[in-house]
């Protein structure tokens, strides 16, 4: 049995995608589907749902030809938690607390750091919830360094000391500051002394452009809750010191 349609032609049975409109089929027009999944395409071409994964979970690709899962992130190995900055204004000292056990490595970045004497040197500290150890044997530190004015390297060291010598004189003049990365090892191990390892960098009073690197150590085992940094002499105009956490896994 045939069917007219009165005033044109009969409709036709096949539908093709020459026959569709651009952007014809609107979301209202789709089927409906479970909110948070997405569209993929089976092995056969055909369009396929990819369920809705758990909260905090992220689209993993699982390669050509296999549809795309929500899986849990892999664990961050080596991330850097911020412990917290300290910013100098005509200060004495800096202090940062809040280190503790969850890390065995912690980074300490020092920046912009102006002097308000001349001839300074960069002293740093450690402490635990006693505070601040400064004891005439408290530490030992050894360093070398170069200078642009020398070809020949010049260090210097202390079997026992008050506090580790970062190293690089810096004073008031024109362009003058002092910067360092200084890394604690350990600070919490229940047997054996927490190190230091540092690179310091500064334009002195001379003037003239010198670099150093070095190591020290708390000589005593204790639980390091803190790092302490000040001039031998005078207040610390500006500078910044930020302390982060280094997860190892």
């Amino acid at each position: 049995m045939g069917y007219l349609v009165q005033g044109g032609a009969p409709p036709d049975a096949s539908v093709s995608t020459d026959k569709v409109v651009d952007d014809a089929i609107t979301l209202a027009k789709m089927a409906g589907g479970t909110d948070g999944n997405l569209i993929s395409y089976d092995t056969n071409g055909d369009a396929a749902a990819v369920a809705t994964g758990d909260s905090g979970q992220i689209l993993t690709s699982n390669g050509a030809g296999t549809a795309p899962t929500f899986q849990a992130a892999a664990a961050g190995g080596g991330a850097w938690t911020l412990i917290g900055t300290q910013v100098a204004s005509a200060s004495a000292s800096l202090t940062q607390t809040g280190l503790d056990s969850t890390y065995d490595t912690y980074v300490i970045e020092f920046a912009d750091m102006i002097a308000a004497d001349d001839a300074v040197q960069p002293y740093f500290r450690l402490g635990d919830s006693s505070g601040v150890d400064s004891g005439a044997s408290d530490y030992s530190y050894c360093f070398v360094g170069n200078a642009a004015d020398s070809s020949t390297p010049a260090g210097s060291a202390a079997l026992t000391a008050a506090q580790i010598d970062l190293s690089g004189i810096t004073g008031t003049g024109t362009g003058e500051s002092w910067a360092a990365q200084v890394v604690l090892h350990q600070p919490g191990d229940s047997s054996v002394y927490p190190l230091v390892t540092f690179q310091s960098v500064s334009y002195t009073h001379n003037p003239v452009l010198k670099q150093y690197s070095g190591g020290g150590i708390r000589l005593a085992v204790i639980t390091v809750d803190r790092v302490y940094f000040q001039f031998n002499s005078g207040n610390i105009t500006s500078g910044r010191m930020t302390t982060w956490g280094i997860s190892h896994a």
